[in-house]
């Protein structure tokens, strides 16, 4: 049993986005053969569990950006969603952890944390420091400032992209082993770092908590259901596209029809969305379990045009038996080509979510096969081997 110090910038409990799923089920999986000292940032009203066999260091921590800040690093080198996650408090209880505890391994989650290694270096040069790399982020950057209509907040984001892909190119490089979540991730940083250090460990699903259950459907109503963290700009963005594009083709076709967009933290943004449809538009705000809403949904969208890594909440619908339409960039990386349906224009997403509400057969069909796949190739402990392997 080897020790490990496992850091992370987003405390990984309640798993309920996908960054904290494959966090906390990362673990889990680990906590079951190694000791864990795991740092995490961790915002006050969040609930603080044990886990078995995880010794826990947490630091209080506000994730909502601070618009001075954002202003003031553009006189930075390091951008700012990088920056932000620099603590002297989480220095100090590196120091503490590596002097009394015989850490061989460091696990750096997600590229927020990367800058730590410096002092993981310095303190033992011998220690091996891995990095867990959920997206490449200098490409959702680059997406981000692409997409932007607004002048002054594309220069913004494009500077913030140059900058970001510059610091993790560097990062990168410095690690003994960058693990990322689908080949097309491998592909991007074996060009960005120049080296083959680099290994696809996928994201998985757990399949105890996610599964079918069975559906209401004494009620005429359509539902759609959108899931995610609703201040993270590529679901802003992407529900933003679906309601003002997609949904007008819609509801002109099924006008008895519930759009649920549900996910903590929604902006303004996403909650002017409901004035455009109030009938038909519900913004929940947290919710305590997410499979109450995907339970509920006739299809799951996954409308997105800026991402990275993997959507986990493809691979939870999935299992949960549930028919999907999603974009190219939505299905990065789970190559599951037969389980859902793949539209990239407006109309073409539109016709598609109103031909699973209208064919049955389809729907089924849809339902079958995805529930079939998730289950043969994303259970947490077989999508986890490869850096179990290496540890």
């Amino acid at each position: 049993m080897s020790e490990i110090l496992f850091l992370t910038h987003l405390y990984p409990y309640p798993p309920n986005d996908g960054g904290r799923i494959v966090t906390y089920n990362t673990l889990k999986v680990l906590s079951k053969r190694h000791k864990i000292h795991c740092i995490s940032f961790k915002e006050e009203i969040e609930q603080e569990v044990d886990f078995e066999n995880i010794e826990q260091y947490l630091i209080n921590k506000n994730y909502k950006n601070k618009p001075i800040n954002l202003l003031l690093n553009v006189f930075k080198s390091v951008p700012y969603t990088m920056d932000k996650y620099k603590s002297r408090l989480v220095e100090n209880e590196i120091v503490k952890i590596l002097s009394k505890n015989n850490i061989n391994i460091v696990i750096l989650d997600h590229l927020h944390m990367a800058h730590y290694y410096k002092i993981i270096r310095k303190h033992d040069p011998t220690i091996k420091i891995f990095l867990r790399q959920h997206n490449i982020e200098s490409i959702i950057m680059k997406r981000a400032y692409e997409k932007e209509k607004k002048l002054f907040k594309r220069i913004y984001l494009y500077l913030q992209y140059k900058k970001l892909y510059k610091y993790e190119k560097e990062i990168c490089g410095k690690m003994d082993r960058n693990f990322v979540i689908t080949e097309e991730d491998k592909i991007t940083l074996d060009k960005m770092t120049e080296s083959n250090n680099n290994i696809v460990v996928k994201a998985g699903v757990d399949l105890e908590k996610y599964k079918p259950r069975k559906q209401d459907i004494s009620h005429a109503t359509k539902k759609l259901v959108f899931l995610g963290a609703m201040n993270w700009l590529p679901n802003e963005e992407g529900i933003s596209w679906f309601v003002e594009e997609i949904f007008p083709h819609i509801i002109s076709d099924i006008v008895d029809i519930k759009l649920y967009i549900v996910g903590k933290n929604p902006t303004d943004q996403v909650k002017k969305l409901v004035e455009l449809y109030p009938e038909n538009i519900i913004v929940t705000g947290f919710v305590e379990d997410d499979r109450d809403y995907i339970s509920m949904a006739d299809v799951f969208i996954v409308p997105l045009n800026i991402g990275g890594g993997m959507r986990l909440k493809i691979l939870n619908a999935l299992a949960m038996k549930k028919a999907i339409v999603t974009t190219s960039i939505g299905a990065e990386g789970i190559n599951l080509e037969n389980s859902y349906i793949v539209a990239d224009e407006a109309k073409e997403f539109a016709r598609s979510v109103i031909d699973i509400l209208q064919n049955k057969e389809l729907r089924l069909k849809l339902e079958k096969t995805g529930l079939e796949e998730v289950k043969r190739n994303y259970s947490f402990e077989a999508v986890l081997e490869p850096l179990l392997t290496r540890l």
